[in-house]
């Protein structure tokens, strides 16, 4: 059985109308929730907290200084609750929505996010995704409805890619990638710099050859130990049996931080991670 990403849809969102193809982004078209933050770290469901004036905390001031304004972010912690990095979903972006019937191929070009739809219909996209622009997002209501029957490639910086399944493998060409709430079936290749990985399920092998990779509460099925350059994780394991529960997209629930994944899980280990010193060098986020 397929074992999906959760996701709980934002009530707040559901009757928000959003532009089509190459319109422009306003504030009442987001596909997400504008001035709030996602804190994975802690938990794989992570914590939804709003970013306003009051909001004087450590993980506030990193989505002010990174994402700007308006913006919804996920919030990547290490094992001491100290920032990470940010996944910021800017408010000024062009959005372009696949739509309710199912596309062969997509692309998202510079400053693009590709919106998939909340329906469970089987794939979205029946067959590759490839993002060809430097600030280019794919933003998905979760894994278990928005799905990618083929591969998905990275071929520019500064991409995201959140609450997708791919159905083959993902690969990474640049830097300054960041997941979340991804499934990814096939493989993971990770070729380029600053990749971020969280909440996410990986059941094919995983390379990392590139720099400064981060790994935050993810599950990982066919490897359990894994070494990088300047490799840093927090919460990751490893499953050793066919089945494991679904992680919780808290990010898609107003004022909830999301339902407890089951408890009725597969044996899950820690994953061995082993840091590779590798040249000295920030994230060098946007």
């Amino acid at each position: 059985m397929r074992n999906t990403i959760g996701f709980v849809f934002l009530a707040l969102l559901a009757g928000c109308t959003r532009g089509g193809e190459g319109g422009s982004a306003a504030a009442g078209l987001s596909p997400y929730p504008l001035g709030q933050a996602l804190v994975i770290g802690e938990s794989r469901e992570g914590q939804l907290v709003s970013v306003d004036a009051a909001c004087d905390t450590e993980t506030c001031s990193a989505v002010r200084e990174r994402c700007g304004d308006p913006a919804y972010a996920e919030v990547v912690l290490d094992d001491e609750g100290h920032v990470l990095d940010v996944v910021c979903f800017r408010g000024n972006a062009t959005f372009q929505e696949i739509g309710d019937e199912a596309v062969a191929t997509a692309s998202a070009g510079n400053n693009t996010v590709l919106v998939f739809d909340a329906l469970d219909d089987g794939a979205d996209v029946t067959g590759d995704v490839v993002l060809t622009g430097n600030n280019a997002v794919i933003y998905g209501k979760g894994a278990d409805v928005s799905r990618v029957a083929g591969t998905v490639r990275i071929e520019k910086n500064n991409a995201v890619v959140r609450g997708v399944s791919i159905g083959g493998d993902l690969r990474i060409e640049k830097n300054n990638a960041q997941l979340s709430f991804v499934e990814i079936f096939g493989n993971l290749s990770i070729e380029g710099n600053n990749t971020t990985l969280a909440s996410s399920i990986v059941h094919g092998q995983v390379t990392i050859n590139g720099v400064n990779t981060v790994l935050v509460q993810n599950r990982f099925f066919a490897v359990s130990t894994l070494a990088g350059k300047n490799l840093e994780c927090n919460g990751n394991t490893t499953v050793s049996e066919a089945e494991a529960p679904p992680a919780s997209d808290a990010g898609a629930a107003a004022g909830d931080a999301g339902a407890s994944a089951p408890s009725d899980a597969g044996v899950e280990t820690p994953l061995v991670c082993q840091d590779v010193k590798g040249p000295p060098g920030g994230r060098g986020r946007n």
